[in-house]
């Protein structure tokens, strides 16, 4: 996708109601953490035990923090 195409998304989508906090590249870290999670995510909807507490657990450090993951990307 290049950048006028984008560009043109982005547009739209604010055009339609949306509302953008931050854009900006993933890096390796952030790649790496979506990705373990859509497979526990899989795995949990398969029945996985582990799984299922690995996303308990996630939830739950996301619910102790003082702000949310949309506040703390806002600028």
């Amino acid at each position: 996708m290049t950048r006028d195409e984008v560009d043109e998304q982005v547009s739209k989508y604010l055009s339609n109601g949306g509302e953008v906090d931050v854009l900006r590249y993933a890096d390796k870290k952030i790649l790496a953490r979506a990705s373990r999670a859509e497979f526990h995510i899989d795995r949990a909807m398969d029945g996985s035990e582990r799984s299922k507490k690995y996303l308990d657990n996630m939830r739950a450090r996301e619910s102790g923090m003082i702000f949310s993951k949309t506040d703390r990307w806002k600028k």
